[in-house]
């Protein structure tokens, strides 16, 4: 059984989390465009209301399977280790279905908006899926195998995208097709094409959504029958070499014991998209009735429409891009937990912190001068990416200047949350999060009612100032580790700076010879990368080269000072 290292495991990651970023955005931008802001917040209320209960009933189990594979894997125990995917397989299909039955009853009986009714079906069954995924990956990342995971995310991605934007096409050409030719849409009498479009976004939001979930199935399917054809690489002679057995019901409630409190982090981890959901549309409300003057741009919007659609302009657009940085750092959490547990089992404080250096180093190197480019560039990246959608980009604009540089924060704090539950202490991200929660609710009440998307973006700043501040504090003190966060981020500073200056300068410049809006903004983009990337070369090799002088010099004066003869 060949393990993979820290830094290849984070290559495999990182490498994973860039091919469905890319695929995601393929998804995510089309379908904006088919679906406008309306609709996207349709799209996003369904995810928003499920993704607490999605982390309750399936985020824990990754991690809690990774670290007892990696614990089992490290004592040799691998028939335990078997047995252990075997239950956990048994109680998260028994959970995951309970869960979908459930969710589905509950959208029945609560009677919620009928707009958002369709999609939560269709996003219900997903919850099986996700758990039964879930024990998969973690049992092969436990093992140090990544492959498995990167596999079954592109995987689910490719056939989001197939499935999903294509259901939404369809039921948008369905509905024109029926509009046209009987003046409904769906049996709803409309009386204009406006109407009828209006009428079917909830139908398109489904759709989408029902996309997703096939997604998961298919995905869930291959990775089961990679384990049957390519098997785990565990040999006879290892399973039989273990004497141990632990029974069913222990492993069991070791399983649930180590997933419940990294499951309670995750949907507290969530709630910051439900507290958007639940406050935003009703605090944008009471911002036009008082300040009806300031939404004047948005006149062709029905006014009992115009707080959801600056609510799904901002979170299809301005939410989704900042989510990017973050997604692909987390990955370096995922990666650093085999190595964090074996350094744990074995009391090798030395390894823990070297691990954890180079997770923080890459981290910052990615999340500093993405987040200020975003933050510079954000206007030109909304009208690269939503060029027909005018209105929603004017709405999300000014959010994700300020939530670019929100990414900094977030893109620290998520691998840091990861080490934390592998340190056996899930329930300092809880109450981290929690905190985070409360402080993002006031500011959302105080600040949105002012000054609307952008006070939203504000109160998310905090909160990811705090949160990052706090799990880099927690894990000084959980490891003892000197991890020197502030001269990690010194170079990524200077690099980030280099590269928002430059993205403006080469995007002012093309404007200056009339080239059209989308080329200006990708000249912007791709020349405030190269120069980003040519700084970071230029700093690193030039401490690498430093530090081999110093070595040098201190080799010359151990051989100088050695007697002769």
């Amino acid at each position: 059984m060949k393990k993979q290292g820290f830094l290849k495991g984070s290559a495999i990651l990182v490498g994973m989390v860039v091919v469905t970023k890319v695929l995601g955005l393929v998804y995510k931008v089309p379908l904006a465009n088919i679906l406008g802001g309306t609709g996207m917040g349709y799209f996003s209320a369904a995810f928003s209301l499920f993704t607490p209960v999605f982390a309750l009933a399936a985020a824990g189990i990754c991690p809690a399977m990774a670290k007892l594979s990696a614990e089992k894997a490290a004592l040799g125990r691998y028939a335990d280790l078997r047995r252990q995917r075997r239950t956990a397989l048994m109680v998260y299909t028994i959970t995951g279905l309970t869960a979908c039955i459930g969710l589905a009853v509950a959208v029945w009986f609560c009677k919620g908006e009928e707009s958002v009714r369709y999609a939560q079906y269709c996003l219900a069954p997903s919850v099986l899926f996700c758990g039964v995924m879930n024990v998969e990956r973690g049992y092969y990342e436990g093992l140090g195998n990544m492959l498995p995971t990167a596999f079954s995310e592109i995987a689910e991605t490719v056939f989001r995208l197939v499935l999903g934007l294509g259901l939404a096409v369809y039921i948008k050409k369905y509905a024109e097709e029926s509009f046209a030719q009987s003046g409904t849409v769906f049996g709803i009498v409309c009386e204009s094409a406006s109407q009828a479009e209006q009428t079917a976004l909830p139908f398109i939001a489904a759709g989408a959504v029902l996309g997703s979930t096939l997604a998961s199935c298919l995905a869930c399917v291959g990775l089961l029958l990679y384990t049957i054809f390519h098997g785990d690489g565990l040999t006879n002679d290892m399973i039989s070499a273990d004497p141990v057995i632990e029974n069913r019901r222990f492993q069991a409630k070791a399983l649930i014991s180590l997933s419940f409190p990294i499951a309670v982090a995750a949907v507290v981890t969530t709630l910051t998209g439900m507290l958007d959901m639940l406050t935003l549309p009703r605090c944008l409300d009471f911002a036009i009735s008082r300040s009806p003057q300031s939404y004047g741009m948005y006149a062709e919007i029905d006014k009992s429409e115009l707080p959801n659609f600056l609510y799904g302009s901002y979170e299809g657009m301005a939410v989704m891009l900042y989510g990017l940085v973050p997604t692909l750092t987390a990955m370096l959490g995922k990666s650093v937990l085999p190595s964090v547990t074996e350094s744990l089992a074995r009391h090798d404080k030395a390894g823990l912190t070297r691990d954890l250096r180079h997770m923080l180093t890459i981290s910052v190197t990615a999340a500093i001068p993405c987040g200020l480019g975003i933050a510079a560039m954000s206007s030109e990246i909304l009208t690269l990416l939503f060029s027909g959608r005018k209105l929603e980009c004017y709405a999300a604009q000014q959010p994700l200047m300020i939530l670019g540089i929100s990414v900094v924060g977030c893109a620290i704090a998520l691998p840091c949350f990861t080490v934390i539950q592998a340190l056996g202490k899930p329930s300092r991200v809880t109450a981290i999060m929690l905190v985070g929660a409360f402080i993002k609710l006031g500011l959302n009440i105080v600040l949105v009612p002012i000054w609307g998307l952008y006070g939203a973006a504000l109160s998310e700043l905090v909160r990811s100032v705090f949160v990052c501040a706090a799990a880099l504090v927690t894990i000084n003190k959980l490891t003892g580790s000197e991890i020197r966060i502030i001269k990690l981020c010194i170079k990524p500073i200077y690099s980030g700076i280099m590269c928002a200056i430059s993205a403006r300068l080469f995007c002012d410049m093309l404007n200056r010879f009339d080239f059209g809006e989308k080329i200006c903004a990708a000249g912007g983009i791709i020349g405030g990368g190269v120069v980003c990337l040519a700084a970071l070369v230029l700093l690193f090799d030039d401490s690498i080269t430093v530090k081999s002088i110093r070595r040098s010099r201190k080799a010359v004066k151990i051989s100088c000072s050695e007697p002769v003869g």
